[in-house]
């Protein structure tokens, strides 16, 4: 309390003494100017943090901004592209409706039959086989009692081959010799004809058929009779067949047709894959739907196709020839055709093509076979008697 009551008395003395103003005048200026300096110091250290958060503000704000731009316009981009799409699926999907063509009868109907075709083909050719059911009759009765009954002898196999020639298939110069039961034919020769398998039985100077008539058929089998195996081994009685010496020629009996069947076959297949095959009626009529295949159909089919019935050979040949060798297919196709169409044509024409390069590997095949029996059969002539010779003078040491 003391201490108090003195600091006030000496303030109060100090204030009332002149020459104490007199004195402390300075030091207020001092302590004036010392408080302006602070803060002066103060406010413009306040003022650069201030503009420095200022600034700071100002830069996070434009890096918002900035953000938030990018973000607009990449959505705007994104929002664009997705209408560019939707509109380019829209237009492609509208060319598509418009310039769609519909489908060609005529570029799928073989495909649709091809197997149908195949199938029966392999029944027919099957038939033919000596006893191999109703595809082996024929309507001649002598080449049907030559193709279905038992092996006669050579000498009653001739006599058949002369029967079967003399009732259908006099040529001309026979005809002018007079040879006894030789009359006129539509078919001359056709039993001893190539052509009789591969282009149909005829008069000479006749067009290429590939599909054949009932007597065209009859005609190739007698061909492939006359040509394979005209007096085959024949067969013996039930008495003969039950001794040792008859079981031993039946077995070589069976070698002899073993190697025979695969030159048969080949045969059979050309012959069947000529005759219509079931359903080939309608394939026609869809032929005749498309305009450049019909006008092709009209200007090569045969007389059986145009009358509804085409066979496997003549529909292959049919699906090759109505693009290649059709002129109104060219003019289509160079001329009319849209982009989309052709693509179409070269996906149908490379199917086709793997169908004739499989078929051509069927062929082969039997080919191959063929060829195998013929050095097998080489084999048995060259090396048979000499081993035959050999065991001879094996067994002649009564070695046991």
């Amino acid at each position: 309390m003391k201490r108090k009551l003195l600091a006030l008395s000496a303030i109060i003395g100090a204030i009332t003494s002149p020459p104490a103003f007199a004195v402390c005048d300075g030091c207020v200026v001092g302590a004036v100017q010392a408080a302006n300096a602070t803060i002066t110091a103060a406010v413009a250290a306040s003022a650069t943090t201030i503009s420095t958060a200022i600034n700071l503000l100002s830069t996070n704000l434009a890096n918002v901004g900035s953000k938030v731009s990018d973000a607009v316009v990449q959505s705007a981009n994104q929002q664009r592209e997705l209408q560019i799409e939707t509109q380019r699926r829209t237009e492609k999907e509208r060319v598509e409706r418009e310039t769609e063509l519909p489908i060609d009868p005529c570029s799928n109907s073989s495909g649709n039959y091809a197997s149908q075709a195949t199938i029966a083909t392999g029944g027919k050719s099957s038939g033919y086989k000596r006893g191999g059911g109703g595809g082996s009759s024929v309507s001649s009765p002598v080449l049907n009692k030559a193709l279905n009954d038992p092996f006669p002898s050579p000498e009653v196999a001739r006599r058949q081959s002369h029967a079967i020639h003399m009732a259908k298939y006099c040529n001309a110069v026979e005809q002018r010799l007079g040879y006894a039961g030789c009359s006129g034919s539509s078919m001359p020769d056709a039993d001893a004809n190539v052509e009789s398998i591969l282009t149909g039985a005829g008069k000479p100077g006749k067009d290429p058929e590939l599909t054949f008539t009932t007597e065209q058929e009859e005609a190739a089998r007698a061909y492939a009779r006359l040509s394979l195996d005209p007096h085959p081994p024949q067969n013996i009685t039930k008495a003969e067949a039950a001794t040792e010496q008859g079981k031993s020629y039946i077995a070589l009996q069976k070698m002899y047709q073993a190697n025979m069947s695969a030159a048969e076959k080949i045969q059979f297949d050309l012959i069947a894959s000529r005759m219509p095959f079931p359903g080939s009626n309608q394939l026609v009529q869809e032929i005749k739907k498309a305009d450049h295949a019909a006008k092709y159909f009209d200007m090569t089919a045969s007389r059986q196709a145009k009358n509804g019935a085409m066979s496997l050979a003549e529909m292959m040949d049919f699906e090759s020839g109505r693009r290649f060798r059709n002129p109104y297919w060219v003019i289509a196709m160079a001329a009319e055709a849209s982009p989309e169409k052709l693509q179409r044509e070269m996906v149908l024409m490379q199917a086709y093509s793997n169908e004739l390069q499989l078929q051509n590997l069927r062929m082969m095949e039997k080919v191959g076979v063929a060829l195998g029996q013929l050095l097998a059969a080489q084999t048995r002539a060259e090396m048979r008697p000499s081993i035959e010779a050999q065991l001879l003078r094996a067994q002649s040491t009564n070695a046991r």
